[in-house]
């Protein structure tokens, strides 16, 4: 299958669905971006999301790809349409077949349709004015000068980041989800136990956060460490 961008191969990718059954997601890292068949993203499996989660993490990059004026259906080569969503108060797009075929979605929309990512509230914002002086736009690169702005100049994305205390917590969730085994009446001391970890993990590794935020995009920087995280798990 080709890329509905770029038009290369793109890369297959079995993985678990909800109900036992599997299913197949084409990536192409190249422009940062998955293929769905009709709607393959709602049934992705816990364990399965994870996975895709880690893979964003270690193949993201601050550079993003250019947009081809049209982007095509990999099924039938038909134009796709834009299309807008909304997940709670977070906005993301995606591009689908006119004809029901599938859908074309950026990682960094991906991680805002499953809730990874959510905008800084106007008080994180000054409080990240006091440490940084310029980031980058996670949506399309550009930089930000957050002494003039509180959104990006360019395509007006609000400035977001992975909610790593949550971030954690969900990840934990999902592990625990993921593992196939009969309920274990102990389960949610076990959860919240995971929680506490995840804490004490975000805590420890704060300061490193921090420091790879300087490099500009602060949605990069929280993959940096989530995907860290996972293989640690994994």
């Amino acid at each position: 299958m080709n890329c509905s961008n770029c038009a290369k191969e793109m890369t297959a990718w079995t993985l678990e669905a909800r109900l036992g059954r599997e299913m197949t997601v084409d990536v192409c890292t190249g422009c940062q971006a998955f293929w769905f068949d009709q709607h393959e993203s709602l049934q992705l499996a816990p364990g399965a999301t994870l996975r895709l989660m880690k893979f964003i993490g270690e193949h993201s990059s601050t550079v993003k790809p250019v947009l081809a004026k049209v982007l095509r259906c990999p099924r039938c080569e038909g134009p796709l349409t834009l299309a807008h969503d909304m997940v709670r108060n977070m906005r993301f797009v995606y591009w689908t077949c006119p004809r029901g075929h599938g859908h074309f979605i950026g990682f960094f929309d991906f991680l805002k349709e499953k809730n990874f990512i959510r905008e800084l509230s106007p008080q994180e914002i000054r409080q990240l004015k006091q440490n940084l002086e310029s980031v980058n736009c996670s949506n399309c690169g550009a930089a930000i000068d957050l002494q003039a702005n509180s959104a990006c100049p360019y395509c007006h994305s609000a400035i977001s980041i992975l909610d790593m205390k949550q971030q954690q917590q969900i990840l934990a969730q999902l592990k625990e989800a993921a593992e196939p085994r009969p309920v274990d009446p102990l389960l949610a001391l076990k959860l919240e136990r995971a929680k506490v970890e995840a804490s004490a993990l975000f805590k420890d590794n704060v300061n490193e956060w921090w420091g790879e935020g300087r490099s500009g995009d602060l949605v990069q920087a929280g993959l940096a460490l989530v995907a860290e995280w996972i293989r640690g798990e994994l």
